[in-house]
């Protein structure tokens, strides 16, 4: 196994005063920099999600035009998102038998991805692992063993709670997961060479202003024609990323805040970010946000999720 860790350094010139000057024009002119090419989506629907009992939304894909979502309440189901005019709902798709694991563990599916035949891949928080699940569900297997000594090897998965969330399948048989925050970071799992290689980097740097009280995080992947997009949660951003050299690079930024923070979608809890699903289209951004149960401000009965569907820059 490789480790590399992300961090974005300034330039040693002396004498120290000048360094402190250069310094904070330097971090000053990256914050900027992000702010002035943060393109704000624009909202065409928030649909409330109707579904099972204790339904909390978390990964989010698209398939032949359908989008489907996994809950981390509900290990051993995959549903397809139907759309309405008034809302979203999660219908059960495939049910599949879990394969074993450690007795009495709660799987915790965080993020979801589909393959060009059909097969579903879900990262398990708690397992550190990935399953697959064939197009018609009759097999569901493990694919990896635990991933949590080569995070932890890089420093990953200190904080409890905080562990995978989202994947991307990068090519046949390679994967890239996310570890969620404090730190977060991306671990790629290349299944087509034996044995299987594991590339694990600490990429918690950010160049982007988050709200006070909130750490840079990853709570889903999305690749697409070559190009990998992450939901930055805590800072209401989507970005394209380009890992794996000195710099992360954090390019095209999109902002949802103005969206969530409305006054009429906005939830009561509002201390960290929500959304936890990210998928798109060619016309369309898809966001799904998992309130923990939480009501809305300005409602205080309606507890759903919500789905957010987007215009594509």
């Amino acid at each position: 196994m490789s480790g590399w860790r992300t961090t974005f350094r300034s330039a040693i010139i002396k004498p120290f005063l000048i360094i402190l000057i250069l310094t904070t024009i330097l971090s000053d002119s990256v914050a900027k920099a992000s702010e002035d090419l943060v393109i704000p989506l624009k909202l065409i629907h928030a649909l409330p999600v109707e579904g099972p009992e204790n339904n909390q939304p978390s990964g989010l894909t698209i398939w032949h035009d359908t989008l489907f979502a996994v809950s981390d309440k509900h290990d051993d189901t995959i549903f397809r998102v139907a759309l309405t005019d008034t809302n979203a709902v999660f219908v059960p798709y495939l049910t599949f038998a879990i394969p074993e694991s450690a007795p009495g563990l709660r799987l915790d599916f965080e993020g979801i991805a589909c393959d060009a035949q059909g097969a579903f891949y879900l990262v398990s928080e708690t397992a550190f692992r990935i399953l697959r699940v064939s197009a018609d569900g009759a097999d569901a297997s493990w694919i990896t063993p635990s991933l949590r000594s080569y995070g932890e090897q890089e420093g990953l998965f200190q904080t409890r709670g905080a562990y995978l969330e989202g994947i991307a399948l990068l090519g046949p048989d390679l994967f890239l997961v996310c570890a969620e925050r404090q730190p977060r970071g991306l671990i790629e799992v290349d299944r087509s060479v034996e044995p299987f290689a594991v590339r694990v980097f600490n990429t918690d740097e950010t160049s982007l202003n988050l709200p006070a009280g909130r750490s840079a995080d990853f709570s889903d992947l999305f690749r697409e024609n070559g190009d990998l997009l992450v939901l930055q949660r805590n800072a209401e951003i989507i970005s394209s990323l380009i890992y794996g050299g000195p710099v992360l690079e954090e390019k095209d930024l999109w902002s949802f805040g103005h969206i969530v923070n409305r006054e009429d979608l906005r939830y009561s809890n509002r201390k960290y970010g929500l959304a936890e699903g990210l998928c798109m289209d060619a016309e369309r951004v898809y966001l799904i946000l998992d309130n923990n149960g939480n009501c809305r401000a300005s409602d205080p009965d309606d507890r759903r999720p919500l789905l957010l569907i987007m215009e594509r820059p």
